[in-house]
């Protein structure tokens, strides 16, 4: 147990250091762009994976909801970048606490591949 100091307390590898408040300014903006990414994909009747599908047969076509008209690429475009903000999200939640989780693990025998769970997904559904 080298992870525990004399006062049983967890020792930490991490170099990068959070709060709770950190914590949960992550976790807001995570269920805010969330819920962004759900509303312009509702806007627009569309989910990446067809979008996909659909901008290599005309990716220049157009779509028009109320008076705002796009191409399915700029769809395309702008959803990505949504889904590659949320995931950015999520990757700093998982430097910043489930490595933690998973020393604790450690300390305790675990394997932290043992299991499979998402803190941040449990957190942005909640």
């Amino acid at each position: 147990m080298e992870n525990i100091t004399a006062d049983g307390k967890i020792k930490t590898i991490r170099c990068v250091k959070a709060t709770h408040e950190d914590f949960a300014k992550l976790v807001k903006l995570g269920k805010d762009e969330k819920k962004a990414l759900e509303a312009f994909q509702q806007k627009w009747g569309y989910e990446v994976e067809q979008l996909e599908k659909l901008i290599q047969q005309n990716a220049y076509q157009t779509v028009t909801q109320g008076n705002e008209t796009k191409t399915l690429l700029e769809l395309y475009i702008e959803m990505v970048k949504r889904a590659e903000q949320l995931y950015a999200y999520h990757n700093a939640y998982h430097v910043l606490m489930e490595e933690g989780v998973n020393e604790l693990l450690v300390t305790i025998g675990i394997a932290p591949d043992s299991y499979d769970y998402d803190f941040y997904q449990l957190c942005l559904e909640n």
